[in-house]
């Protein structure tokens, strides 16, 4: 099974798992913007959850699948057109040979994800097929993808029509993952009582924009300007996906799925992971609320999180094995 790229979205590549232990080397985890949608598609469509899937960004586009194939997009601010017809996200869609799949942008969202049944085929470099456009490696050719692109599945799947097939992912449940979708929780970082008082009630009470100078790195933010209780030099030191930085003019930039793996800000901030799949799907122009919470209560999100998802894999593959 294969598919052709006819238009690209802005930003269109392959992404899978995190890419884990190379840090050290300045190589970071990189992986999907929203790990709760690319996992939940590939759920739907019979996958472990990090197998390669396509990420798509910011505007829409359309893909000729050129083989039968079964199939599921997900994500935030897209509809699913197949040969003009609309289906619904967050499902498995059985699809035809020579169908046109469009993903069309909609308010609301930034990422959309496709799986295939087995996984899309993708360059695996340091144990993950993720790409990374700074090594030029992994996913397709380790760029984005491109017009005329051929990309294949890992498998082959027979359809006897187009449809979509008898089960999805619950609204509650989604909403379990996304809302509240503006609330940002937060823990204390390793800086954030470099803060002024004053500061520190800005942070949790103030309201945040995502800046049209956001992208997989970092997403900055305009807003109420923070200020330090005196100037310290700080070394270059560790950060993570999730960390919210300091910057000089007072501003934030929270640092995303491909951020660097140093940096010389302080760290005011370390965004619950379990709020990192919401915070990527937020626009250019969206508003933003930071809420303190502590270290135990991001575990237990996170945990209460990760029982969700191996419950909805466990779902979704058992309703294909009854399938077949």
């Amino acid at each position: 099974m294969s598919i052709k790229i006819i238009k690209p979205a802005m930003i269109t590549t392959l992404v899978a798992g995190p890419r884990k232990g190379y840090r050290r080397w300045g190589i970071g985890a990189g992986g999907a913007m929203d790990m709760v949608a690319m996992k939940v598609s590939n759920f739907l469509v019979g996958n472990e959850g990090d197998q390669a899937a396509l990420e798509l960004g910011y505007s829409s586009s359309q893909i000729l699948i050129l083989h039968d194939s079964l199939i599921s997009a997900s994500g935030k601010g897209f509809e699913l057109y197949l040969n003009d017809k609309l289906f619904p996200l967050w499902h498995p869609v059985k699809v035809k040979a020579n169908t046109l799949l469009r993903l069309t942008k909609t308010p609301g969202g930034t990422w959309a994800y496709l799986a295939v049944q087995g996984g899309w085929k993708a360059e695996d470099w340091l144990g993950s097929c993720t790409t990374n456009s700074a090594a030029r490696k992994g996913g397709y050719l380790g760029r984005m993808l491109q017009t005329n692109d051929m990309v294949e599945a890992e498998t082959n799947y027979l359809a006897d029509e187009t449809g979509s097939l008898p089960w999805s992912i619950s609204v509650p449940l989604l909403n379990q993952f996304y809302s509240p979708f503006n609330e940002i929780r937060c823990m204390p970082s390793i800086e954030t009582d470099w803060l002024s008082e004053s500061s520190k009630q800005v942070f949790s009470s103030g309201e945040f924009g995502v800046s049209s100078q956001s992208n997989r790195m970092g997403y900055r933010l305009n807003g109420p300007h923070l200020f330090v209780k005196e100037k310290n030099e700080l070394v270059s030191s560790p950060v993570e996906v999730g960390i919210i930085q300091l910057l000089p003019d007072g501003n934030l930039v929270m640092l995303m799925a491909d951020s660097q793996t140093t940096g010389g800000y302080p760290r005011i901030a370390s965004v619950a992971q379990a709020d990192l799949p919401k915070l990527a799907q937020h626009l250019p122009g969206e508003k933003i609320y930071f809420k303190w919470i502590s270290f135990l209560e991001a575990e237990n999100l996170l945990q209460d999180r990760d029982t969700r998802l191996a419950e909805l894999k466990h779902s979704c593959h058992l309703q294909l094995s009854l399938m077949r």
